[in-house]
């Protein structure tokens, strides 16, 4: 086990070595390179601002008497000029000092090579040659002042004409240093760049090398386990198209080899598990059985409080049917119905539960079904086995064998959404995958419900209102059903949104008028409205219970405990 693993660890190693050289070699050049970056900001950029500015004073300086001359009736502009000649007088002297410290400090400094610390003492001195003519070029500008304070116009200007003499010093001689400065900056720049050159293509020398060596070491071992993977592949290829009789053989006992014995493990464990999927997926749907098997059931035990919407379902008159038919017969009938409904039901996201009987049991869930969508799933998926059971009955001749008195068949259904405790409950032999709560009973009671309206599909208040996006509805009652003391809203599901025949929207707008005169006790209008339901549909079954129940409360009124809430004592 340890022989690749040292392999691997080596050539790290080997990685990390020729890397490491080539960081340190880049990082010795970049340095050197910094330096002479450094030097050039220290001294040559800084001593040209600073002779810049000498030359740029100086010339203001001579420029600010002749404007003492021009302005000698101005007394305020006068002023200004005056302190200006103030500030110059004690920067100008300051500048040469700094400057000469400056110069000292390159030519001593061991980051400027021999040669630019020469012209460094030759500027230093071509500056302070410059810099012994400041204090006679400041006397003589204050001496033209103080001509002008006493009134001699003529005196300052026989005065002002002796800065020609000091042209050559701040004229000629200041560009001569300010030229110098600028050669120095431009070679010392070159030289910087030939040495960024130089070393970027050591570097570029070094990297090829590291990664020649490295790449042959990576060859070398790739090849090694390339041999070994290949049979892996080929196994991999094998159970990818569906063929898990596959055994990779065993030749090494290192980490390869033990790689190889975990893949035969996991093709075993896959067998296995697809024989189970293929015997138990006729039993359960094969996504709880493969949810069941997968990593997240870990023991099996995973249960969890979700809102889910809860179907139920059953066949009207189921025993008068039965009795029509013999025993094979029927359950061909039955096998028939439930793979009708079963195949929508997965088609819309939907998990069969269980089969009670003729009756079925259905759930619509995360993560099965998206969660804001189980409840418009669920009722698409009872319109779409409404509309299918319809095919269904014209081959119910076929099924049975009746040429005569072939049952009407008809189904039932009820649809709840709240919360649930859904995951694999049961004992410690026998556990089953399913939902767990109020809501359940709240399904089953409302298809039984049916029985009362004379209706198809009823459905909660919360499932329609989750479901409005996708459904057509019409409010049904305000009932009270077994086992509850709160009373719900109950809706009929009508059709897919969009889909609604006109002669059925019409229906539902006078429902929803007989209703509304119903619970406000408004017996005759509700009669009216009931009345002419049906007349546009003679068979709508909650309009017929609506009559009859309307018809019940007319003798008992007035009263008045009335709220719209009708008991159902059906269980």
């Amino acid at each position: 086990m340890t022989t690749l693993r040292l392999k691997i660890l080596a050539l790290a190693c080997i990685l990390l070595v020729a890397f490491a050289i080539t960081t340190a070699f880049s990082a010795y050049q970049i340095r050197g390179v910094m330096r002479a970056l450094g030097s050039i900001v220290d001294y040559h950029i800084a001593l040209s601002a600073l002779v810049a500015e000498i030359d740029v004073i100086t010339d203001e300086y001579e420029l600010n008497v002749r404007r003492l001359l021009e302005k000698t009736g101005d007394a305020e502009r006068i002023g200004e000029l005056a302190r200006r000649q103030t500030e110059i007088a004690a920067r100008l002297p300051a500048i040469f000092e700094h400057s000469w410290a400056l110069l000292a400090r390159g030519a001593a400094d061991p980051r400027n090579a021999a040669a630019d610390r020469v012209r460094l003492a030759h500027i230093d001195g071509t500056l302070r040659h410059v810099g012994r003519q400041v204090p006679p070029f400041l006397a003589l500008g204050r001496s033209v002042e103080a001509a002008l304070a006493r009134g001699r116009i003529e005196e300052a200007r026989r005065l002002a004409d002796g800065f020609g003499a000091y042209e050559a010093p701040f004229g000629p001689e200041i560009g001569e240093i300010r030229r110098t400065i600028a050669e120095l900056t431009n070679d010392s720049t070159r030289e910087t760049e030939r040495r960024q050159r130089s070393m970027l293509w050591i570097n570029g020398v070094l990297f090829a090398l590291a990664a020649a060596v490295s790449l042959g070491f990576v060859a070398f071992l790739a090849k090694r386990l390339t041999r070994a993977f290949q049979r892996l592949l080929e196994g991999t290829r094998k159970v990818e198209a569906g063929e898990l009789a596959v055994e990779v053989p065993v030749t090494s006992r290192d980490e390869i080899g033990r790689l190889t014995e975990a893949f035969n493990r996991m093709i075993a464990e896959l067998r296995t598990k697809e024989r189970i999927k293929d015997t138990f997926g006729k039993f359960l749907d094969p996504r709880l059985v493969t949810r069941v098997l997968g990593t997240q059931a870990h023991d099996g035990d995973t249960a969890e409080r979700r809102v889910v919407t809860i179907f139920f379902s059953d066949i009207k008159a189921f025993s008068a049917i039965s009795e029509q038919l013999t025993a094979d017969v029927m359950v061909r009938l039955l096998n028939a119905y439930f793979t009708t409904i079963t195949r929508i039901i997965r088609a819309q996201n939907g998990i069969v539960d269980k089969f009670i009987g003729d009756a079925v049991m259905a759930f619509w869930a995360p993560p099965f079904s998206a969660a804001d969508r189980h409840a418009a799933d669920a009722c698409l998926a009872a319109l779409a086995q409404q509309a299918a059971l319809a095919d269904f009955r014209r081959e119910l001749s076929d099924l049975t064998g009746l040429r005569r008195n072939v049952p009407d068949f008809r189904v039932r259904m009820g649809l709840a959404t709240g919360e649930v405790l859904v995951g694999t409950i049961g004992s410690e032999t026998i556990k089953s995958y399913t939902v767990v709560g109020d809501t359940v009973n709240l399904a089953s009671r409302l298809e039984s419900a049916n029985k009362v309206y004379g209706t198809d599909i009823l459905v909660t208040e919360d499932t329609f209102r989750l479901a409005q996006s996708a459904v057509e509805a019409r409010e049904v009652d305000l009932l009270v059903v077994a086992g509850k003391t709160e009373p719900i809203r109950v809706y009929e599901l009508l059709a897919p949104v969009g889909q609604l025949e006109p002669r059925t929207a019409e229906l539902r707008s006078l429902f929803e008028e007989g209703l509304a005169a119903y619970r406000a006790a408004k017996w005759e209008l509700a009669d009216r409205k009931v009345r002419e339901c049906l007349q546009l549909v003679p068979d709508d079954g909650p309009s017929r219970t609506f009559l009859e129940r309307v018809a019940t409360l007319r003798t008992r009124a007035p009263f008045d405990d009335w709220t719209g809430v009708w008991t159902l004592d059906h269980k």
